[in-house]
């Protein structure tokens, strides 16, 4: 079974915006509240105050004539909340995270349903296609519901206005039938991704198509009193431009992997460091816009997915400076350079297309010296017997540096180079 998370927009009317609206607002109030508590535990007499300490004084509240108007919200609302406060202070002490912040009102926010089959309610009406919600009844859907009811649903808004659902089930996904082929793919931002094949990914560059626009609206918006009918508009269409920048960028990343993954057995990509890579400040904008975490990451839940092998191989492999024909490693290597020769056999390289090569060879070696690969493959392919199928011969190294017939362009982002 592989959990499969799905996201659909909802379109809720007026009276369920309302109760929405006012559901967030509790779960707001139950976060602060909780913060505020526990933080003058622990000031005051080192007292660690946790989930089950603030639930209990949040019950007693809903007792008082001024905090009734918790009763009216669901309660999984509030708890859900505070688990996620509670999961935040964990994150604090763990080191991964910073102290966790009052929040305030804000345009975008996210609460929690649990559903649970005992409610025979929700179990037949998500059986008929329908979510029913507690408090706010039947929501109309932008598309169908999973056959398989979740245990939990969250209801989010963005900037823009819209209202999402987003839920995550066990599934049973039917494994692709094998292509024949592997590929090793290096990340890059002039291109995207050039494939070992012979193939690249272009890189569509969203955010800086879109920057002129969005540095109008955002003057436009420094310019309009904070607070003011205006200013509310004008921030809704900087969020627009932005979630335009989010949406083209994520459809184009979903095709062009989905792509990759329907057309190869074995991918191997190379482990990239991008919270360093961005501190380059020339650069970092180019990165940020080109996705190359998100795009990697779906390349490898996909795989897992469809039954094929995803290997990643080592940060510091020197893929770029490595010829691809006799294994020469050059001292340095500029990042201007977009072609070289190798000074020892005089063969010339395509920068990108020699690393994706070598990515392909390191990742078949790492592959066959670790006994469990990095990802799942179902017991559907003998890696061993696939590589060397693949290659023409046992060991495979000196093939997988040979550029094959580039397959077909297939979906969109594939091209020949």
């Amino acid at each position: 079974m592989t959990i499969r998370a799905y996201k659909l927009q909802i379109i809720p009317n007026a009276e369920q915006r309302k109760a929405l609206e006012n559901y967030q607002g509790a779960a707001r109030f139950a976060w602060n509240f909780g913060l505020s508590m526990i933080s003058k535990a622990y000031k005051r007499r080192k007292d660690k105050a946790n989930y089950m300490t603030v639930s209990k004084l949040i019950t007693k509240l809903k007792k008082t004539s001024r905090y009734s108007w918790l009763n009216e919200i669901p309660s999984d609302v509030v708890a859900q909340k505070l688990r996620d406060l509670d999961r935040a202070y964990q994150n604090f002490f763990a080191g991964r995270a910073k102290y966790p912040r009052f929040r305030k009102k804000s345009p975008s926010w996210s609460i929690r349903f649990n559903f649970d089959n005992r409610h025979s309610g929700k179990v037949k009406s998500w059986a008929n296609g329908e979510m029913v919600l507690p408090g706010i009844g039947k929501v109309k859907l932008s598309q169908e519901l999973a056959k398989q009811m979740p245990k939990l649903i969250t209801i989010s808004k963005d900037g823009t206005g819209r209202y999402f659902a987003s839920y995550a089930v066990e599934q049973d996904i039917k494994p692709m039938a094998l292509a024949g082929s592997m590929v090793g793919i290096d990340m890059g931002i002039k291109s995207l991704a050039t494939l070992s094949n012979g193939q690249v990914v272009e890189n569509p560059r969203f955010l800086r198509h879109m920057l002129k626009l969005l540095r109008v609206r955002q003057k436009s918006l420094s310019r309009k009193q904070k607070g003011s009918n205006r200013w509310k508009k004008q921030v809704r269409r900087v969020a627009k431009t932005h979630a335009k920048v989010r949406n083209s960028r994520r459809d184009y990343l979903h095709k062009a992997t989905t792509a990759i993954v329907e057309s190869q057995d074995v991918i191997v990509v190379e482990s990239l460091r991008v919270a360093n890579m961005v501190k380059n400040r020339r650069l970092s904008r180019a990165i940020n816009d080109a996705s190359m975490s998100e795009f990697i990451s779906m390349l490898e839940y996909k795989s897992g997915w469809y039954g094929k092998m995803f290997v990643k191989v080592d940060t510091w492999f020197p893929s770029s400076k490595t010829c691809g024909a006799c294994g020469h490693k050059l001292d340095e290597l500029d990042l201007s350079a977009r072609s070289w020769e190798c000074p020892k056999c005089k063969t010339a390289h395509d920068r990108d297309l020699n690393a994706a090569k070598n990515i392909l060879a390191e990742g078949l070696r790492v592959a066959r010296g670790t006994r469990e690969p990095n990802m799942d493959v179902k017991n559907r392919v003998d890696f061993l017997a696939l590589a060397a199928a693949l290659s023409g011969s046992e060991t495979g190294e000196a093939e997988a540096r040979i550029v094959r017939e580039p397959i077909s362009p297939y979906g969109t982002g594939l091209r020949d180079a």
